[in-house]
């Protein structure tokens, strides 16, 4: 029970430990992810907002380059003036805009009247069937537009976003529309000196989920209606936020922050993916994990070579308890062993109220045997003798021990006086039967000569009377020629006064 304690409190101890680094690296794991994931968003945040005011300030050049020409074309003797002052009064703002590809002023009917080229110089160029054009024919109070991207007619067909407002006659009527367009080479190198992972991504959304354009740039992505995505009405549905979800264009789970343009009808992404951003954090993880595997491990050895020894110590214990109460020639318990086996079965006997007795047991003549054929084959003869009480023993708690030298005791619990003589013949017997040759002994073979004694004890009574009871009769055994039983029988009156219920 003491050992089964000992591995218990082992494994508990061992399982604690192993549990108690497991828990550090999870929560260290945990917490670095936590700051992992919050200086992500921060930095996705922080690319936003230089992104967003650069675009916005591009934009408000774009708009104040447009209002300039729409204030130019309304002055009123602008038809008189010579070519380079209308130019001047119509483009002179778009000068200061870097952002912007072409500047368009187109009538009614959608024919050029004039553009930011070098000269104003009439060319055929005719858009009527662009939607920055048709847009603000049908829609008198519609402000500044963005348009959906469209590959140019003026640019070497490159693909651009056009920003333009109406222009209205005195009655309000239809007059044309000033547009100037985005190329989206002109945007994305904008964003092409950011460095935000190989999976990132920067998108221009217009407010009603049209994709613009995006960053790394890919023609087939754009243009996109993704107004249905729930993904992207979050994005239309709120000013600003950051949230992680899917991406609906390319499938890719990433850190999206973004933000609406105040003046403009557009909202602007940074989206850092989910794995770049987490890919130190990974290896980390793995680092981690294999030093927390190690340590376990260390710690499952520890508690097996713990446990080893804790079972070698106990059976070292257990071995040595057990050479400290066995004979060592016999093998029988010695001495020490049959006091404390006496004493605890004393105790029971009175607690239960119960016959205890005891044989002594003692080799015959056998100083005589050591004489004659030496201490080699006396030992033998020993072991024989020990061997014949072994064997007519059956029940778990009789127990039969070496006294000393050539006398022997058996302690025999709940048996009586006369079970005691039965079990005493039939050891007699069996070494009478052995024949060992004994030229010493005038029965010329080994015998034993035994004493028998049997009481029922009570409390208070004193165990070592039961002990000199089986003593004198073992003494009575020898003095009447030995190879005997002798039991005291002419003597119980006096033992029955000595300890009641005792008869030996």
């Amino acid at each position: 029970m003491k050992r089964l304690f000992s591995e218990v409190y082992l494994h508990l101890i061992a399982g604690i430990i192993a549990i108690g680094i497991l828990g550090i690296s999870a929560h260290t794991l945990w917490v670095d992810r936590l700051s992992t994931l919050q200086e992500a968003e921060r930095s996705s945040r922080n690319v936003l907002t230089a992104v967003a005011r650069d675009l916005d300030g591009s934009l408000e050049l774009l708009d104040l380059s447009l209002k300039g020409a729409m204030e130019g074309l309304r002055h009123l003797n602008f038809r008189d003036m010579p070519a380079d002052l209308q130019y001047r009064m119509l483009f002179d703002r778009a000068a200061s805009s870097s952002f912007m590809g072409t500047l368009l002023l187109v009538d009614a009917a959608g024919n050029l009247i004039a553009d930011a080229g070098p000269i104003i110089a009439p060319r055929s160029l005719n858009v009527a069937d662009r939607e920055y054009f048709t847009v603000h024919k049908e829609n008198l109070h519609l402000g500044l537009y963005v348009s959906r991207p469209f590959r140019s007619k003026t640019s070497q067909g490159e693909i651009s976003i056009a920003i333009s407002r109406r222009l209205s006659n005195a009655d309000g009527s239809f007059a044309g529309v000033v547009m100037g367009a985005l190329p989206l080479d002109t945007i994305n190198q904008r964003f092409s000196n950011l460095s935000l992972g190989a999976k990132s991504a920067i998108n221009l959304f217009r407010n009603d989920g049209i994709l613009l354009t995006r960053f790394p740039y890919d023609e087939k992505q754009i243009n996109q209606d993704l107004s249905g995505s729930p993904h992207v009405q979050r994005l239309l549905r709120e000013k600003s936020g950051t949230f992680e979800s899917i991406s609906p264009i390319d499938g890719v789970r990433r850190i999206i922050s973004f933000e609406r343009l105040e003046r403009y009808p557009l909202v602007l992404t940074v989206a850092l993916s989910v794995d770049d951003v987490f890919s130190s954090w990974w290896r980390k993880v793995l680092i981690l994990s294999v030093v927390t595997l190690v340590l376990c491990c260390a710690v499952v050895g520890l508690t097996i070579l713990f446990q080893r020894e804790l079972k070698r110590r106990t059976r070292a214990e257990t071995k040595l308890r057990r050479i400290a109460r066995t004979d060592d020639l016999t093998g029988l318990p010695n001495r020490r062993a049959f006091r404390e086996t006496f004493e605890r079965e004393w105790r029971q006997s009175v607690r239960s109220s119960t016959a205890l007795s005891l044989l002594y047991v003692d080799a015959d003549y056998f100083k005589n045997f050591n004489d004659r054929y030496g201490h080699g084959r006396g030992d033998e003869v020993l072991r024989a003798i020990a061997g014949a009480l072994d064997a007519n023993i059956r029940r778990p708690r009789d127990v039969a021990a070496r006294f000393g030298g050539e006398e022997f005791v058996i302690v025999l619990p709940e048996t009586d006086l006369a079970g005691a003589l039965t079990i005493a013949e039939k050891i007699r017997q069996t070494v009478t039967a052995m024949s060992i040759a004994h030229e010493g002994s005038p029965y010329h073979i080994v015998t034993v000569s035994i004493g028998a004694a049997s009481v029922q004890p009570s409390r208070g009574s004193d165990k070592e009377i039961l002990l000199e009871a089986a003593d004198q009769a073992l003494y009575q055994a020898k003095a009447s020629g030995r190879n005997a039983i002798h039991s005291l029988k002419a003597e119980a009156r006096l033992l029955r006064r000595m300890l009641p219920n005792a008869a030996a």
